[in-house]
């Protein structure tokens, strides 16, 4: 499918979807791959601060003509460093669903509902660590049909919110994020950053990993495991 995009055809799914944001009047929305606006009619009627980031440029110009009410960007939502917006809203293809992620992690917002693959973090690193950095609650699973072309497989709704992390998991987070660093080096800074330690301070806190030198994007889901029971730990 170009673009690898299937379009939401149930009204009542869309309808269900845009209820689950709970968006106020004068919250600032933002959807990502709005396609046709299966979605958008009903954000429209819900705020006037509404985003849409679409990256389909025939898709673009038929939302210009049919909500001029919205400001919309023709772009990719992977280019985006940060996604700071109150409520965050899209039927996420599986090829940025990962990427999309990871940019919550740094972005301010208060709530995301997201329709994605049903296999989506069932498995591997994601699965791992996410849930120690956001709040993830399925909401309902969808089936084939409410969408065409149909995909290959079901898909799910879901909700995520920033969770509360203690010390333990605002360290996995910070190595996470610095995922060009070696492990090592990464480590002593998460170190200084949440625990307010020096760098010779931190230094002992470093676990005698023999992968210490490879770079955070490098590992593997058996050396993340490792680690994080490391970490656990301190």
């Amino acid at each position: 499918m170009k673009l690898d995009q299937h379009f939401m055809i149930d009204e009542n799914l869309c309808k269900r979807i845009v209820s689950y944001a709970n968006i106020k009047p004068n919250e600032a929305v933002l959807e990502i791959g709005p396609g046709k606006g299966a979605l958008t009619k009903y954000l429209t009627k819900r705020t006037k601060k509404l985003v849409l980031v679409e990256v389909s440029f025939e898709l673009t110009s038929e939302l210009i003509n049919k909500f001029r009410e919205a400001k919309i960007i023709n772009e990719s939502i992977t280019s985006f460093k940060e996604l700071n917006f109150d409520k965050i809203i899209g039927n996420l293809p599986y090829s940025v669903s990962e990427s999309i992620m990871n940019t919550l992690l740094v972005s301010k917002f208060e709530l995301a509902v997201f329709t994605v693959p049903t296999n989506f973090m069932k498995s591997g690193l994601l699965n791992l660590i996410m849930p120690k950095f956001l709040e993830i609650e399925t909401l309902e699973e969808i089936n084939k049909g409410a969408f065409d072309p149909k995909p290959k497989i079901k898909s799910r709704v879901i909700k995520i919110k920033h969770k509360e992390m203690n010390e333990k998991e605002r360290i996995i987070k910070e190595i996470y994020l610095q995922s060009d660093k070696k492990l090592g080096n990464a480590f002593r800074e998460a170190c200084c950053k949440v625990l307010k330690l020096t760098k010779k301070e931190a230094k002992p806190r470093i676990p005698k990993l023999n992968f210490l030198d490879k770079k955070i994007y490098t590992l593997n889901l058996e050396e993340w495991k490792e680690m994080i029971k490391e970490i656990e730990q301190i």
